[in-house]
């Protein structure tokens, strides 16, 4: 197998499903020429967010079952859906059909389908190293763009055409990938679930990735609100329609820099951290400024929109190949829990921008659009601490663990920190135990004491700039900040003062430290 043509397959592949559903989902398979925002149809997005959290929850279900393994999941049967939802917009079918079921169809087959296919192309992503994973999101996301922009400038029956043809050549990419993985990870059941992963080990991971889908969900939910109310009450204003396109632009080209230009890839928490203050603010003046203003605060909500998802698909996707998990269960939960609240807060923003008018006429129109952003500030407010809270957590996880190890169990059965983002679990729970308290005497940062971690079991520093996905000076620089912390001068010396705390522990002999 040939990397590099693999990883362009992937890319390629990825990229045509990602244009090829959300031009899908935007224009509702043509009937919608131009969707308000984000929310093209409010029925029809409700339809869709039904049908992925069913699909999801089903999907959950039958891997924790043992029914669906590693490199299960279908492919054909859900570009077929695809196909044959063109296929009727084409050709005129859902013209046919009474109105709530027009809508009722695609809804249903684009929901499942896009499902299905997500958690195709995570999975393949999850086979892989971090670095990988990340290079291959962001490239595809290029393609991705390409492929939106493409189809729609087309005709609804050229588009129709087009999707088809691209959906063709992402099946057959798709079987490229599947074959070749398969050939290479044959019998070790890299990329799914193993067969021995206890329930726990998913309660972990969800524990890790739980700021991340916080921040999602939130902004599924501020999305959603705003969208649904604004299309209740009317709420309309100049290049509406193409504020989907920009924010997919902005959030896309944003997350390229940080992956070939920054090349420090920030946990979903601080994105969200960024990004919530400027929402909020801009909140504050929206129902009192113009139409530009309207198209400026949209914009930049939808590109970080994009940019948190995007995050949060390479972070699910690193989560299940570092804890060799099913990214079946992480990514359709978090599908599941986005579209809950999506589909929450379309239904709550259309009935209160629904709610007949009373005797101060437009006046009090603007007054609901205030409470509504109040209560989107309150949100992005509640999601920040709790984002903080849990980050606190973690840290005082990380520094009372190696102090209260050999006090809860005996010694060899510690209580373990938390593992590292794009760590590879090496060693017994002890050994990262006496880490975190080395760390946490040190005084080192986060980043510092997963670094440490990494040299504690003797890794260069490529490896730890590959798994981290940092460079090497990037390395190097904290290195030298954990010695002069630590007053250590070689990595020798920092092996020894780890083997120190063991000794104070009382701890057995543990392995990774030689």
């Amino acid at each position: 197998m040939d990397p590099r043509l693999f990883s362009l397959v992937v890319i390629v592949g990825y990229g045509l499903f990602r244009g090829v559903n959300a031009n899908s989902y935007l224009s509702a398979f043509a009937s919608v020429e131009a969707p308000f925002l984000f929310v093209p149809d409010l029925f029809f997005n409700v339809v869709v967010a039904c049908s992925v959290v069913v699909c999801s929850v089903t999907v959950i279900a039958l891997t924790l079952r043992g029914r669906l393994g590693p490199l299960s999941m279908p492919y054909v049967a859900p570009a077929a859906l695809f196909v044959a939802a063109n296929l009727c917009a084409l050709f005129g079918v859902f013209s046919w059909m009474p109105s709530d079921l027009a809508l009722i169809v695609p809804g249903v087959l684009l929901g499942v389908a896009s499902v299905m296919l997500s958690l195709v192309w995570v999975e393949v992503l999850a086979c892989q190293e971090p670095r990988a994973i990340v290079t291959q999101i962001a490239l595809s996301m290029l393609v991705n763009m390409v492929t939106s922009s493409v189809l729609s400038g087309l005709s609804g029956g050229a588009r129709a055409v087009a999707s088809c043809a691209a959906l063709v050549v992402m099946v057959l990419c798709a079987r490229y990938v599947r074959r070749a993985l398969r050939a290479g990870v044959a019998g070790t059941g890299a990329g799914g679930r193993r067969k021995d992963a206890p329930r726990g080990s998913y309660r972990d991971a969800f524990l890790e990735l739980g700021d991340s889908l916080v921040a999602f969900c939130v902004m599924e939910a501020v999305i959603g609100l705003l969208n649904s109310f604004m299309l209740a009450g009317s709420v309309t204003f100049a290049g509406s329609g193409s504020v989907s396109g920009a924010g997919m632009l902005i959030g896309i080209l944003a997350f390229c820099v940080v992956v070939f230009v920054v090349q420090r890839i920030p946990r979903v928490s601080t994105a969200f951290r960024v990004i919530m203050p400027i929402i909020a603010s801009l909140l504050v003046f929206l129902p009192f400024l113009g139409e530009q203003f309207n198209l400026f605060f949209s914009t930049v909500l939808l590109g970080g929109y994009y940019f948190i998802a995007l995050l949060i698909t390479y972070v699910v996707a690193e989560t299940a190949h570092v804890r060799n998990l099913s990214p079946y269960v992480l990514m359709g939960a978090a599908a599941c829990l986005a579209r809950v609240c999506l589909a929450a807060a379309l239904l709550g923003g259309h009935a209160i921008g629904s709610l007949p008018g009373g005797l101060f006429g437009e006046s009090e129109h603007i007054m609901r659009y205030l409470v509504v952003i109040m209560a989107v500030i309150y949100a992005l407010s509640l999601a920040a601490v709790l984002v903080s809270r849990d980050r606190r957590h973690r840290r005082r996880g990380d520094a009372d663990a190696g102090s209260s190890a050999a006090a809860a169990a005996p010694a060899g059965a510690a209580e373990a920190a938390p593992l590292p983002a794009g760590a590879v679990a090496e060693g017994d729970d002890a050994f990262d135990a006496r880490c975190a308290a080395v760390a946490a005497a040190g005084g080192l940062t986060e980043r510092e004491a997963e670094i440490m971690r990494y040299l504690a079991r003797g890794r260069t520093k490529a490896h730890i700039a590959g798994v981290l996905f940092v460079s090497e000076n990037t390395v190097r620089s904290h290195v030298r900040n954990i010695y002069a912390k630590l007053e250590v001068h070689t990595r020798q010396q920092l092996i020894d003062l780890v083997e120190e705390e063991r000794g104070a522990d009382g701890g057995g002999e543990a392995p990774g430290c030689r």
